[in-house]
């Protein structure tokens, strides 16, 4: 079955089959049961101080209630390893408000937005279908967008003139660059200085997707370097051209839909002096004050850690399973970090096919390559996560991943 025949509800009935193995969902499992003891613990002090009853219940500030504004620049530094301050932050409404936000404040319908490809596929839509932004895919290889095409590119299409644009920036540069999705991997500090530097001679803003950054598992302190720390503040030319788009779906629980934006005056001022805020009065108030009192008691820096060590193993069962079971032909990455595991198969072989596969008759799903490409690419690529499964599911999952391909290569020879 091609691709365009296979209708959007189909592609959601192959990949969410509850009967399946789930190395297609980026998200956390159902098996850490410290989620409700930490919400549980946070929700009762807060609710438990009389004297904060009076500002939990009401809307808060733009930007954000000031308390969790200070808990999450305190939780950053330490876990970043770099300074965060406070009045860098905003609180979202998760990752994809944050990215809403961004779009709409700042930019009008045809903009252009400068993304990698592959990406993460829901970004795509949104920009393109929601919004009517002028997507222009940027080749990636084992370390993110290819700069040299991105600059041809910026240079293509910078306009004349910015008189028309709603702010300093005529276009954005969107990218996953730590522990990528879908592909894993983490852009080296020399391209990120690279793309930082086109982003300032190009006045473009540079939207980087941070939601698995502190999901790092090579045993270091501190994970990559995000983008946003390549943009410092002592250069001579700087002016503020990076923002830092996060959230707690990815490390607590995506149902919390409460996350932040780190960004520099130069671009927080228009997202703070927004109508949408003033209206919101800090979007999702109750919950993240909720998250300021669960960071403030420490107890996401004890989630994140077993959380870590959770996921490694699990990184580690699936990537052993691959290098057994993989036939030679086909490239793997061995992510540090994050959810995902990108496969390039041989140039033959169709991964939507894999997936039907797969599904129908050994019961296990994944992300086939070219839902994630923004040009229909990748056909022959595939993208597992480790995320949802536990590791007993997460083995055979991917055992059964490998049994299919090989089925399928057999076939085809």
């Amino acid at each position: 079955m091609s691709q365009d025949k296979l209708t959007e509800k189909a592609v959601r009935q192959l990949l969410y089959d509850e009967s399946s193995v789930m190395l297609s969902v980026g998200r956390p499992g159902p098996t850490f049961p410290s989620c409700s003891d930490i919400l549980t613990t946070a929700t009762l002090e807060l609710v438990g101080d009389p004297q904060e009853e009076q500002y939990t219940f009401q809307y808060g500030p733009c930007k954000g209630d000031p308390g969790f504004c200070d808990e999450v620049a305190k939780f950053l530094t330490e876990q970043y390893g770099d300074t965060v301050d406070s009045q860098d932050i905003m609180v979202t409404a998760g990752a994809t408000q944050g990215l809403h936000l961004v779009a709409t404040v700042m930019f009008d319908k045809d903009t252009p937005v400068f993304m990698e490809d592959p990406t993460y596929f829901i970004a795509v839509k949104i920009l393109r279908e929601d919004f009517g932004m002028n997507i222009i895919p940027i080749p990636t290889g084992d370390d993110g967008m290819d700069l040299k095409i991105l600059e041809e590119q910026l240079k293509k299409h910078k306009p004349v003139s910015v008189d028309h644009c709603k702010t300093p920036f005529w276009g954005m540069v969107y990218t996953i660059p730590t522990f990528n999705n879908p592909k894993g991997y983490s852009m080296s500090p020399d391209r990120c200085r690279a793309l930082v530097s086109l982003g300032r001679k190009y006045d473009v803003m540079l939207f980087a997707e941070d939601v698995y950054n502190l999901l790092h598992y090579s045993g270091q302190p501190h994970p990559p370097p995000r983008l946003l720390s390549f943009d410092k503040r002592s250069d001579e030319d700087f002016q503020g051209h990076v923002i830092s788009n996060c959230t707690f779906s990815k490390i607590l629980a995506p149902g919390l839909r409460t996350g932040w934006i780190e960004a520099p005056p130069r671009i927080m001022q228009y997202l703070e002096k927004s109508k949408t805020a003033w209206s919101g009065g800090s979007f999702n108030h109750y919950t993240s004050k909720l998250m300021a009192t669960a960071l403030r008691k420490g107890l996401l820096t004890s989630h994140l850690q077993q959380l870590r060590e959770e996921y490694t193993e699990r990184m580690r069962i699936a990537c052993d399973v691959l290098a057994k079971k993989l036939p030679a032909s086909v490239k793997c990455n061995n992510p540090q970090g994050g959810f995902f595991i990108w496969l390039e198969l041989p140039a033959h072989i169709d991964a939507m096919e894999l997936l039907q596969l797969a599904v129908d008759k050994y019961k296990v799903n994944f992300i086939f390559g070219a839902s994630t490409s923004p040009t229909d690419s990748c056909k022959n690529c595939a993208r597992l996560s480790i995320s949802f499964c536990n590791k007993s599911q997460l083995q055979d999952g991917v055992t059964k991943f490998c049994d299919a391909l090989t089925e399928m290569m057999n076939q085809a020879t």
